[in-house]
């Protein structure tokens, strides 16, 4: 019994050989060739990459070559003439002469001034006393500061106008409710509150800003010769007018 199993046995693996040995050749061939194939394509694409990364890495050389032969790029002193090249400083350095200054933002050392507005113009005037205001007249003048001085303006009901503006022109002011527009002219002015015939020309050659309402603060404006502002001991101003009609 146990040889006819060995028997049986011997047989089905020599079976099983044949049919496996009798199988198709062509088709190892195919299998083979698709792996030949998928490795050739690896090769290739890693290949291409390493060139495509070379061809960059050329291109990058060619152009920085280019921007170093270039017209254009600036030469160092070693190529520049004899006539062109800078010689060193001799002795010491010195300090540049040309240098931009600010005045200090609050200038302690204002001073009192007075001008007497009979028969002037108003805009004439009204454009020293911005000056003055401003410290435009000061060498230290800087626009962001307030370095001005005091003026104290007296006479302001005898300031005139040119041609008939002390009948036409017009000063508006509305209340801000339907209806509440109010016109005045000069002469109006002149007979009720004088001294704001001048604060409205100053006003508008002032910044209009925090900074140009502190500079309004220190016009003092008096309709007549007298004023409070003695003790300051003021300086009396001449004006550009005045100086122009005494030369």
């Amino acid at each position: 019994m146990t040889g006819q199993k060995s028997k049986t046995v011997t047989k089905t693996a020599t079976a099983s050989k044949a049919e496996t040995s009798g199988k198709p050749k062509s088709e190892k061939l195919a299998k083979s060739f698709e792996k030949s194939k998928l490795s050739a394509r690896k090769a290739a694409g890693k290949t291409q990459v390493r060139m495509t990364r070379s061809k960059i890495r050329a291109n990058k050389a060619q152009t920085t070559k280019k921007k170093e032969t270039s017209r254009w790029k600036e030469k160092s002193l070693g190529h520049a003439p004899h006539s062109a090249r800078i010689s060193p400083v001799k002795g010491p350095m010195q300090a540049v002469s040309s240098r931009t200054t600010f005045g200090p933002k609050y200038n302690k050392n204002r001073q009192w001034v007075i001008i007497d507005a009979a028969g002037h113009t108003v805009g004439r005037l009204a454009s020293e006393i911005a000056s003055l205001l401003r410290g435009k007249h000061k060498p230290s003048f800087t626009p962001n500061n307030d370095a001005g001085d005091f003026v104290v303006v007296i006479n302001c009901e005898k300031v005139r106008f040119t041609s008939t503006k002390d009948e036409t022109k017009q000063y508006f002011n509305h209340s801000g409710w339907i209806g509440g527009l109010k016109v005045t002219t000069p002469a109006r002015l002149r007979r009720t509150y004088p001294t704001r015939i001048l604060e409205k020309a100053v006003k508008g050659m002032v910044p209009r800003n925090p900074l140009g309402r502190d500079q309004m603060r220190k016009l003092k404006l008096y309709a007549g010769t007298e004023h409070p502002h003695t003790a300051q001991k003021p300086i009396v101003w001449s004006l550009r007018s005045q100086a122009q009609a005494a030369e």
